[in-house]
């Protein structure tokens, strides 16, 4: 049984529609691998850095910070692999190390004498 003229458009339609997400579906699984191959290559850069000695944890903090943002799942699991130090503690450490610094920052100011100015002499 065939489909009135009406329904058969509708129908053609609906089933282009379907055609379209399949290709937008395509492409997303796609998209998804391409990053997931940028992920791994600047986790294996990252990671050579890391072993050097070459990152601070603000480094490392802010690298897991560019990678959350993609949403990528698994991302934990590949950072662990890679650094070695989960991301939680990666975010510890760079806390840690931004105190240490404010408390030298303080320490130094609190040390530095404060130059007092003269009064400037009036014009003649």
């Amino acid at each position: 049984m065939t489909l009135p003229e009406p329904l058969r458009a509708s129908a053609q339609h609906i089933g282009l529609l379907h055609d379209k997400r399949r290709l937008l579906d395509d492409k997303r699984h796609r998209l998804v691998d391409a990053l997931e191959s940028a992920e791994l290559q600047f986790l294996a850069a990252l990671s050579r850095e890391h072993e050097a000695g070459q990152t601070s944890p603000a480094q490392l903090r802010e690298a897991y910070g560019t990678l959350a943002a993609g949403k990528l799942r698994g991302l934990r699991a590949r950072w662990i692999d890679a650094i070695g130090i989960s991301p939680e503690k990666t975010v510890a450490d760079a806390k840690a190390e931004a105190a240490r610094r404010a408390a030298r920052r303080a320490r130094r100011a609190a040390q530095t004498p404060i130059a007092v100015s003269r009064p400037t002499p009036p014009n003649r």
